[in-house]
Order: C-alpha cells, then sequence, then structure tokens
C-alpha cells in the first residue's frame, strides 16, 4: 500500500499525485504539524463504491484541524465530496484513502494561530489487502514507551508529531520479534496500540480502555455500537494492564485492519476463536460492506 494512485485531490481540483511542487521549505515537513485521516472504501452493490463512515472521519479531520490550530477552507461536506472525487477518478473501489492537512512553504518558526492549510486526497488500492493483513493475528508487546500525556499534546488530534513515539514503540517491538506494541497513558492505565485501538473480552463483556491519551478512535466506536447491538456488555473505563491478563481474548481494532483478534500479549495467550470476538468480526465486517441491518447509514455513497 506504498504507492498511491495517479490521480489526487488538491486544493481543489483533481490533479496527477506529487503534482504540488512542494519544497523543502514546508513548514510541516519542519515541525510534525500534519492533520490526517486513514478511511476505507469498499465495493458497493450498484458497481460503484461507497466509504465506511465517511461523515465520522471527516468531522475528526475537521476537529484535530481545531485542536492544533490551523484552519480549513473547505467544510467536512465538502471534503467528503472529495474523497468521493478521487475515487471516482482513479476508478477504485476497495480503497484506502488518506486526506492530509497542512502548512505549506514560507511559514518558518511557528504558525500564527489559525493558518490555512493545504489540503489533498490521496487515494491507494488495497484490492488485495484484505487477505494479508486481516487474516493476521497479530503478537503483542507491553511498551516501555508511553503515550503522550494530554496536558503535553492535543492527544484528540490524528496529527503526525504524535506518532514520533508509535514509531519508536513499534520499531521496538518488530525488532524483539512482535508484531506491535501496545502502549500505557501517562498514568500507568492500557492507551492503545502504535496505530490502532485495543480491547479486550471477558464472558459476555467487553473491556475497552477510557485514556485521555488514547485517539478516539471510530472502529472501536463502531465496535462498542454493533457489540451493544448484540446484546453484550461494554465496560469503558480505566483499564489497568494487569487486568488483561484475565481477558478471554483481546482486539485490535483500525481502519485499515479492521478487528482482529490478537494471539499473546507478552507471555499471556488470548483465544482467538473467541465466539464473542467472532460475532464482532462478522457483524464489523457486514457492516464496512453496507450490508448490517440498521447501520447502512455508515456507508457513505457518492
Amino acid at each position: 500500500m506504498n504507492e498511491p494512485a495517479k490521480l489526487m485531490w488538491w486544493q481543489g481540483s483533481v490533479v496527477p499525485s506529487g503534482d504540488t511542487a512542494l519544497t523543502l521549505a514546508n513548514h510541516s515537513l519542519h515541525y510534525g504539524l500534519c492533520v490526517f485521516e486513514g478511511i476505507s472504501a469498499f465495493p458497493s452493490a450498484e458497481g460503484g463504491h461507497h466509504v465506511f463512515r465517511l461523515e465520522e472521519h471527516m468531522t475528526r479531520f475537521a476537529e484535530s484541524c481545531r485542536l492544533v490550530g490551523i484552519s480549513l477552507a473547505q467544510s467536512p461536506a465538502e471534503l467528503a465530496a472529495a474523497c468521493h472525487e478521487t475515487l471516482t477518478a482513479n476508478g477504485l473501489r476497495r480503497a484506502y484513502l488518506r486526506p492530509i492537512a497542512f502548512l505549506g512553504d514560507g511559514v518558518l518558526g511557528l504558525a500564527p494561530p489559525g493558518a490555512e492549510a493545504q489540503v489533498a486526497v490521496l487515494a491507494f488500492d488495497v484490492s488485495s489487502f484484505d487477505s494479508v493483513i486481516r487474516a493476521q493475528r497479530p503478537r503483542l508487546t507491553l511498551s516501555s514507551v508511553a503515550r503522550l500525556s494530554p496536558h503535553a499534546f492535543p492527544t484528540k488530534a490524528k496529527v503526525s508529531a504524535g506518532y514520533l513515539g508509535s514509531r519508536t514503540a513499534w520499531t521496538d517491538a518488530r525488532r524483539r520479534g512482535y508484531d506491535d506494541a501496545l502502549l500505557l497513558d501517562d498514568t500507568g492505565f492500557v492507551a492503545e496500540c502504535t496505530v490502532q485501538n485495543v480491547f479486550g473480552v471477558r464472558g459476555r463483556t467487553l473491556l475497552v480502555p477510557d485514556s485521555p491519551a488514547a485517539l478516539d478512535g471510530i472502529t472501536v466506536a463502531s465496535v462498542i455500537e454493533i457489540a451493544g447491538g448484540l446484546g453484550y456488555e461494554v465496560d469503558r473505563s480505566p483499564l489497568p494492564a494487569a487486568d488483561l491478563a484475565a481477558c478471554d481474548a483481546l482486539c485490535v481494532a483500525s481502519t485499515a485492519g479492521g478487528v482482529r483478534p490478537v494471539q499473546c500479549l507478552d507471555d499471556t495467550v488470548f483465544d482467538t476463536d473467541n465466539a464473542v470476538v467472532a460475532e464482532i468480526v462478522r457483524d464489523y465486517r457486514q457492516a464496512e460492506l453496507g450490508l448490517l441491518p440498521g447501520h447502512e447509514r455508515w456507508a457513505a455513497r457518492p
């Protein structure tokens, strides 16, 4: 998923990808001020495409910009239309969208509040992605890297600077033979993994960490709603890492990876065939495809 599609949306028009004339004086390159989203598109029954929870993603995108002090010329609805336009221009149906907002050239030093962002929407063909990534059952390790404190960083903003700690933790986990790392917050409670949320299953109850250091994930929010519809309890509260050892199953949740059961957290092994998890994974997948009764609104069509 490294090469974007040939065309992208850039400042109101569809242009060849990379056709932006950015230079090394780019402000966001220097200061890490780049807001972004990751959004999944799927084939629709009508032969076109739909985008999963597009409104929620674009709302979070706009809110992230507000939290880091940059302004958008476009409304969330206009940016949602840009996502559809990008997919249609490239003829893509199963795709991953990456809207980004950043400050461009000529803004050296700390940018003034409300500086207007430049915006692009990239698309990636992920038609062969699901069979590779979503089949994985990741092995996690508890990281020594803590999630940034909300007193030091706008943790509810999806912004590039916040992922430096994620990369540090992920690199260390990979070096030690694991697939990903689980991070705690600065108070010692479970926050999230490097680029995905996490939740446990104990009996018929989902244990969802409520940490001010974790990004408010749209996938895990979908899981919470689906679990309630299936009759399961959801306990959303601060979650001590020690409590994970008592879980029957542990899952990660993200836009790209969907919902996946975890094999282990260090030496603690979990049930990857857990019946509760299987039901949630099934219904989440149906929701992504626009086929889950009562959740058709999550599939946004052009």
